[in-house]
């Protein structure tokens, strides 16, 4: 059987949902917001309206309501506040039976219209239901109406009149507009709409918005479960700090009690060694006294002697004083006197610093040890260049996300694909202690790589990782291939058919060799040319170091143009060395050698502009031989007087610079260079008549070469070129060799 509510508790509910949460008061013109939650108009919503008045945040679950032109005023009002109000406003009727008379002169209340709000005596009621306009009008008796305000049910109203058509009541429901309509409204305004009298349609659309509100209540078990939860996890981290505390306390406990046997223990040690010390000390006290007695006694014999003794026993008792006193010296020794214990007891403290991080890491209070890939981190040096069948290693630290090491087992995997033949090397992965990871990796092919590394099926932050693979040093031990009968190489460059355009000898000419090292054709007659290039359309260039100019030949050999003479003004050259070409501006970059400067010129030889002075400053030049472009558009420059590498913009301003080789060894004569598809860097040595290997940042790598006449060994190198597979062709021009790497 239901608990029956009373009067004074009913009120007491009332007047708890008639109140603001923001001003604490009752509700004075209450507005509806979107997410459901009442307040008062004025003061309480207009003051949270932002700036632009076009919004406000419900400050019950931060729901963000836009406004109408209209502000706070165009929100909806809310029925049921309204409901709580009429249900208060009987309440106080109702409270005292003899408040309830009639209106008219003598009638005592037996009833209530909920329609007309007032209390009828029973001739009342009667009258009531005979009159037209209100016998339609719901009668209560007083004690169905105190039944009412107890069980908070508003007493019910008469159906609305249509504000449209004000005879009319409105009794039927468009489906079509969602609204309340009279029958009037169904012949124009709804004339084609869906429609249906109230009655007949409440207890579908009722089903529908109980329906409705199915995934509300099972999204709201959801949160009611999930808050229980909550407190379950609060009471959790309560038990467990009391746990842990115990634990803290126990463990401490027994540490302070280890550390007070240690104590016990060392101070009885110092006791025991205290004793034997200061036994030893006193034997050897002993023998100091005895002998302290031998060399007084015969003192004060003698001294009594002299005084007491007459002359006769004087010299009777002087021989035997004088052969005590050799006997007493001659045992004497000033070291037997000394003490021979020592003071040297001290405290050992040198495992103190090592004890006190024991303790630090003795105990450790623990939190969030999930793992966290964001937090874990990876050595970096071995991420960007590596050498063919040589063995790299990474190293990785898991870390949880409180930024303490992770301790369990993770799962990582890593591969090296190389990007051109698109191969897969499984990378070796070794776990060592405290989430720390080795990961080993071996390529085999030179070029251009990626590692991929994942952890837990997540890739590390960076992966996949581009790694440029240079050749071992052992593969440039010996070329893989000789062309032999080149009359002094020297320039040389690959056009776009895989062919090699090479300058040779002092005459000068140039030669074109398939890729397998027979000569095409030879043209040209030049003066001490050396540097030379083609665009894309497999154009040729040469520059000519006697005639200070530079020749362009079609690619069939022709002459076309040349530009140039002796001087230091535009479009003159003195000893111009080197030229390249650059596919992204499609521009021709000339090392005018004496004059120490980049001519930049169109490939229909038109001056573009120059850059560079004399000096050995940063962006300053002296003597630059050959220029070539990395992938990322920089010049590189060699300088042969200033022996070094200067890495310039397209446009000439100043990167960075390069010489530094193994140990104290820096370049000798830089003359040719050449980059390949990874970026690294080959550059001739004419001093020792080598090729060195540097990083695209100017990290050495490797030498090879050397000066003599076998294969591998060079005499002058005037050229470098890179084939479409990364191969390195080298210009011997004193062997008269092509040597293929």
């Amino acid at each position: 059987m239901a608990e029956r509510v009373t009067t004074k508790e009913a009120l007491k509910k009332l007047d708890a949902q008639l109140e603001c949460s923001i001003c604490l008061d009752n509700f004075k013109q209450p507005k509806l917001l979107p997410c459901f939650h009442v307040f008062c108009k004025s003061p309480c919503l207009d003051k949270l309206v932002t700036k632009d008045g076009r919004s406000l945040t419900c400050p019950t679950c931060r729901h963000i309501v836009p406004l109408s032109e209209r502000g706070v005023a165009g929100l909806q009002s809310d029925f049921h506040i309204d409901h709580l109000f009429e249900i208060q406003d009987a309440f106080n009727k109702a409270e005292d039976d003899n408040d309830t008379n009639c209106g008219c002169e003598d009638g005592k209340a037996t009833g209530y219209c909920n329609d007309c709000g007032d209390f009828l005596c029973d001739e009342c009621q009667a009258a009531h239901k005979r009159v037209k306009y209100t016998r339609d009008h719901r009668l209560n008796s007083l004690d169905e109406l105190k039944a009412q305000v107890t069980s908070l049910v508003p007493p019910k109203k008469a159906v609305p009149h249509c504000p449209k058509h004000s005879e009319n009541s409105l009794k039927i429901y468009c489906d079509t507009c969602s609204t309340l309509i009279c029958t009037d409204c169904t012949i124009r305004l709804h004339k084609d709409h869906n429609y249906d009298l109230v009655p007949d349609v409440l207890t579908k659309h009722k089903e529908e918005l109980v329906s409705s509100l199915k995934p509300v209540k099972e999204k709201l078990d959801s949160v009611q479960r999930a808050l229980k939860d909550f407190d379950t996890r609060a009471k959790a981290i309560h038990e467990q700090r009391a746990a842990i505390e115990a634990n803290i306390h126990k463990e401490i406990d027994e540490q302070h009690r280890l550390l007070d046997q240690r104590r016990a223990e060392l101070v009885g040690e110092l006791e025991i060694l205290t004793q034997l010390k200061l036994k030893d000390l006193a034997a050897q006290r002993d023998q100091v006294e005895i002998t302290q007695v031998k060399l007084t006694s015969c003192l004060e014999y003698a001294e009594v002697g002299l005084k007491t003794g007459t002359d006769g026993e004087v010299l009777e008792m002087k021989s035997s004083i004088v052969k005590r006193v050799k006997q007493i010296t001659a045992e004497f020794k000033s070291s037997a006197i000394q003490p021979e214990t020592k003071a040297d007891m001290e405290l050992i403290t040198e495992g103190k610093e090592p004890l006190q991080q024991a303790y630090q890491d003795f105990l450790e209070i623990d939190h969030n040890r999930s793992f966290s890939l964001e937090n874990s981190h990876m050595t970096r040096d071995c991420l960007k260049d590596a050498t063919s069948e040589e063995t790299k290693t990474l190293s990785y630290q898991g870390m949880t996300k409180n930024n303490k090491k992770f301790k369990d087992k993770l799962n990582i995997k890593a591969e090296l694909v190389h990007i051109e033949s698109e191969g897969i090397l499984k990378c070796e992965v070794i776990e060592e202690p405290h989430g720390q990871h080795k990961i080993n990796y071996r390529p085999v092919k030179r070029g251009k790589h990626e590692l991929h590394i994942t952890v837990n099926g997540d890739a590390v932050r960076g992966s996949p990782f581009p790694i440029a693979v240079v050749s071992s040093p052992q593969s440039f031990v010996k070329p893989s291939r000789v062309v032999r009968g080149v009359n002094k190489p020297r320039g040389t460059v690959f056009n776009s058919k895989g062919q090699l355009v090479v300058v040779e000898g002092e005459g000068t000419t140039v030669s074109v060799f398939t890729p397998e090292g027979e000569k095409i054709r030879t043209f040209g007659k030049l003066k001490n040319a050396f540097g030379v290039t083609v665009d894309k359309d497999n154009n040729i260039y040469v520059v000519e170091n006697g005639n200070h100019r530079l020749n362009k030949f079609s690619s069939a050999g022709k002459f076309v143009a040349v530009v140039g003479s002796q001087g230091s003004g535009n479009l003159q050259f003195l000893h111009p060395a080197g030229i390249c070409y650059n596919r992204r501006d499609n521009n021709l970059y000339v090392t005018d050698n004496c004059n120490h400067r980049i001519q930049v010129l169109t490939t229909d030889l038109k001056l573009v502009r120059c850059f560079g002075t004399p000096g050995n400053g940063n962006g300053q030049l002296q003597n630059p031989f050959y220029p070539t472009f990395d992938s990322a558009n920089n010049l590189y420059v060699t300088e042969h007087t200033n022996h070094r590498v200067q890495v310039f913009t397209a446009e000439g301003q100043f990167l960075r610079t390069f010489s530094q080789k193994a140990k104290s060894k820096k370049l000798n004569s830089p003359w040719a260079i050449a980059i390949d598809s990874n970026d690294t860097v080959y550059v001739s040595e004419n001093g020792p008549h080598h090729v060195s290997v540097f990083t695209s940042q100017g990290a050495y790598i490797t030498t090879f070469g050397g000066q003599g006449t076998k294969e591998g060994q060079f005499n002058i190198v005037y050229g470098l070129s890179i084939d479409r597979n990364d191969s390195v062709v080298v210009s011997d021009e004193g062997n008269g060799l092509l040597q293929i790497f």
